[in-house]
């Protein structure tokens, strides 16, 4: 769960990582609330009831009681998911400080992320170009240690603005 102590859980000028974790906790949230809502829904079914039923009329009693319990259970945990859901998704949310890179202005948000992130760690290099159709242009390269290429690329502020001409 998330803390409940802040107004905003990871506040002004949080770490770019901490959003994405909060992104992931929001997918897994997404996940389990659509399971949950199939197993509330499952335990709703005229099928369900329809054994319930049966297993009174042979049986003479029926764990009808345990089912009622066993869906008030998934519900609240629906209830409390979406709470969950809510505080991760208003912690992204929030306003933080924008990342800003040196000597490039107006850098779109998430490209400036993107660099921010990357031009801490050792052997990151980039260039930033500018092109008349597709905006701003990011070329990178990361080196290993030992100087070997990790891995490279390039992507566009408008990846498919040549599309409309």
């Amino acid at each position: 769960m998330l803390p409940a102590h802040s107004d905003s859980p990871l506040g002004v000028g949080a770490p770019t990582e901490a959003r994405r974790e909060y992104a992931q906790l929001l997918r897994v949230h997404e996940r389990l609330s659509t399971q949950l809502r199939r197993v509330r829904d499952e335990l709703g079914t005229p099928e369900l009831a329809k054994l319930l039923r049966e297993i009174r009329s042979r049986t003479g009693t029926a764990p009808k009681d345990a089912m009622v319990e066993v869906r008030g259970a998934v519900e609240e945990a629906l209830r409390t998911l979406s709470v969950a859901s809510s505080e991760a998704h208003s912690a992204i949310t929030s306003e933080g400080e924008e990342p800003e890179i040196e000597g490039i202005a107006h850098l779109p948000r998430p490209l400036a992320r993107f660099l921010a992130e990357r031009t801490r760690l050792e052997g990151f290099q980039y260039e930033v170009l500018q092109d008349d159709v597709r905006g701003w242009v990011i070329r990178w390269k990361e080196y290993t240690a030992d100087g070997h290429i990790r891995g490279f690329g390039q992507f566009y502020e408008r990846p498919y603005a040549w599309l409309d001409d």
